[in-house]
């Protein structure tokens, strides 16, 4: 099996190389291409009108100045142009990318970037409890997790977002399938660091939770798994449009 990996907390993050170490316990064929620096936000965006640096750190390990969008095309066309690789493997991110938060997502921006060429995709994230770092989740169980995703057959165009709850709610309870919740990342904006500059402000959690939703479940302590779909047409409201010729 082909992997390729990637993020966008950017080449030295940690879960990225967690997300390594754990890919090569199934595969000793493992690519990682990631962002020279951190890309967080960005969403599915790719780097138009301007050059790109591809930067190779040794055989395995290789750098973009670009989005994690970027790294992606960049991979397929240079490293993978005679054969795609068999999975794309995005993560493991630095907090969790869940909701309506998903379009942000850079990690997920990946994933979905492998996604339209017809290359299986997985994004993963690991919730973190007010900024704190800690991956024990992933660590603990995130062989089983992925195996639980290798035994998917991920249909075309559709990416499996995976989440991991908080360290601090103990040992993981399981898996659990799961829609997305309602929640945005903030409305807030804040003066900046210098004249004529501002922030967007810190992350405000909706109270509400949808039942049944990736944030209920990872309140509970289970890892979520939900698949989203490339095609974003609403086909209910689509089929109430009239037609008509002129």
């Amino acid at each position: 099996m082909r992997v390729l990996i990637t993020n966008d907390d950017g080449l030295d993050a940690e879960g990225l190389y967690l997300l390594e170490e754990l890919a090569l316990q199934f595969t000793d064929d493992v690519c990682v291409v990631a962002p020279l620096s951190n890309q967080s936000g960005v969403g599915r965006a790719i780097s138009l009108h301007k050059d790109i640096e591809f930067v190779r750190r040794d055989e395995r390990h290789y750098g973009v100045s670009g989005t994690p969008a970027d790294c992606v095309m960049m991979a397929l066309n240079l490293l993978y142009a005679d054969q795609k690789p068999d999975l794309v493997l995005s993560g493991i991110n630095h907090g969790m990318n869940v909701a309506d938060d998903v379009g942000y997502s850079g990690t997920i921006g990946a994933a979905m970037e492998a996604a339209i060429v017809d290359v299986p995709a997985v994004a993963l994230s690991q919730r973190f409890f007010q900024g704190q770092m800690d991956f024990t989740p992933v660590k603990s169980v995130g062989p089983q997790v992925l195996a639980a995703a290798l035994d998917i057959q991920i249909p075309p165009r559709t990416v499996l977002n995976i989440n991991f709850p908080e360290a601090r709610l103990g040992p993981v309870k399981g898996i659990k399938r799961a829609t997305l919740d309602e929640h945005k990342f903030s409305d807030e904006i804040m003066p900046g660091h210098t004249p004529n500059t501002y922030r967007i402000g810190p992350l405000v959690m909706r109270e509400k939770v949808n039942q049944g939703s990736d944030r209920w479940w990872l309140n509970e302590g289970f890892v979520t798994f939900t698949p989203l779909h490339m095609n974003a047409t609403d086909l209910k409201l689509l089929a109430k449009f009239p037609e008509k010729d002129f």
